[in-house]
């Protein structure tokens, strides 16, 4: 299952240090907030956990392992890190799924 992570600037998440392109693995079963590598399927859904900071990272990833999902959290025993995506892209895709009509809306018009 694909999805989306977001890290910290030096590409830790809860003290664990991850990398692009790498495959992380515990032997555990995966359980939502307790242990297990967490993720969203859309990327929008993480920022309901983290800040909209460009100093973040964020990135695709595949968890190949168990899964658990609860609502719109995901959590695996087994997650490769796929590539990182820049903010030009997590803004377009913030963009394509955000529920409000910017249309007809001019800042100017106050």
């Amino acid at each position: 299952m694909k999805g989306y992570k977001v890290f910290n600037p030096d590409w830790t998440c809860q003290n664990y240090q991850y990398e692009v392109g790498k495959t992380f693995e515990m032997d555990k079963s995966p359980v939502i907030c307790r242990q297990g590598f967490h993720f969203c399927q859309k990327a929008t859904d993480c920022f309901e956990y983290y800040r909209f900071d460009s100093k973040n990272k964020v990135a695709e990833v595949e968890a190949l392992g168990e899964i658990e999902t609860e609502g719109n959290k995901s959590c695996t025993n087994k997650i490769h890190i796929i590539r990182e995506l820049s903010w030009y892209e997590v803004l377009d895709i913030v963009k394509e799924n955000c529920s409000v009509d910017f249309s007809g809306t001019n800042p100017n018009d106050d």
